[in-house]
C-alpha cells in the first residue's frame, strides 16, 4: 500500500488535503477538505530525573483544533522541540475531551473510563529527532488520526515508554505543536 498526499492553501484559510492510497489491485482513494487548525503547549516539567513510564508535564489542552463543538477534525502533523537537547522517547496520546491527567512524574496511568476517550497514540523515538547545536526537534507527519471531538478542544499528555528515562534542566524544555485539518 502506497499513500500520497497534496495540500492546497486558498486566501481564506481553506486548506484541501487531498491523500490517495493506493493498494496493490489500484483501489480505494481518499479526500478530505477543511481548514487548518495549529495549537502549541509548553508542559510545566521537572527539571531533573524521569523513570520510563513516567507521564511527562501534566494535561495539555489544543484549544479550537474544531471550528465548533463536536466538530471532527483530522490531526496530520506533531512536532515536539526539546531546548535541552536529550531527544528523548516520549509518547504523546490524545483525547477526544478533557481527562483526569497523570502528575507530572508519576507513573502514567490513566483510568478505565478516560481509555475509552482515548483518539490517537503518537510515539516518538530518539532517532526521530533532528539533532541541532544545543536543541532538538521531532516530527511526525501525516498521521491521519480522524477524531469528532467533544467540544474544540483536542488535550493530551506526554509520557516515556520503556526504556527512556532522561533528564531535562528546566521545567519549560519541551513544547508540543498539533496541526490539524478541521473537516467539519
Amino acid at each position: 500500500m502506497t499513500r500520497h498526499g497534496n495540500q492546497n492553501t486558498y486566501g481564506d484559510g481553506l486548506v484541501q488535503t487531498v491523500v490517495t492510497i493506493e493498494r496493490s489491485d489500484g483501489t480505494e482513494g481518499v479526500a478530505a477538505t477543511g481548514y487548518a487548525a495549529t495549537a502549541s503547549q509548553t508542559p510545566t516539567i521537572t527539571a531533573g530525573a524521569y523513570s520510563a513510564g513516567d507521564a511527562v508535564g501534566g494535561l495539555l489542552t489544543f484549544a479550537n483544533m474544531a471550528r465548533a463543538s463536536g466538530g471532527t477534525i483530522m490531526v496530520h502533523t506533531v512536532i515536539i522541540t526539546d531546548l535541552a537537547d536529550v531527544k528523548a522517547a516520549l509518547t504523546l496520546v490524545l483525547f477526544d475531551r478533557t481527562f483526569t491527567a497523570t502528575s507530572d512524574n508519576a507513573a502514567f496511568d490513566p483510568s478505565d473510563a478516560d481509555l475509552l476517550n482515548i483518539v490517537g497514540i503518537v510515539p516518538f523515538t530518539a532517532s526521530d529527532y533532528g539533532d541541532f547545536n544545543d536543541n532538538a526537534a521531532a516530527v511526525r507527519g501525516s498521521l491521519g488520526i480522524v477524531a469528532t471531538l467533544n467540544g474544540t478542544s483536542l488535550f493530551g499528555q506526554l509520557y516515556l515508554p520503556a526504556g527512556s528515562a532522561p533528564t531535562y534542566a528546566s521545567t519549560s524544555d519541551l513544547t508540543v505543536k498539533v496541526s490539524a485539518v478541521q473537516l467539519t
